[in-house]
């Protein structure tokens, strides 16, 4: 999806409302966990030189989600 292909669609949204990022359970047809998006940031694929974005949860980085969450005031 390019960013000018999801800004058409956010516009569409409630702009009160929050976006989360949704982690499946394994093995579960529906249903998963919903969390925060930290940050996002650019990659560089360096394979074609181009430029891509990725929406950042914060999961998986020792301190990082905590100190998110902390800051958040939850």
């Amino acid at each position: 999806m390019k960013v000018s292909e999801m800004i058409e669609l956010l516009k569409k949204c409630n702009q009160e409302s929050e976006i989360k990022v949704l982690f499946p359970f394994p093995n579960r047809p529906t249903g998963g966990r919903l969390e925060d998006i930290y940050s996002i940031k650019s990659v560089i694929d360096q394979d074609s030189n181009k430029i891509h974005y990725t929406i950042d949860t914060g999961i998986g980085e020792e301190g990082r989600y905590r100190a998110y969450t902390s800051n958040k005031g939850d």
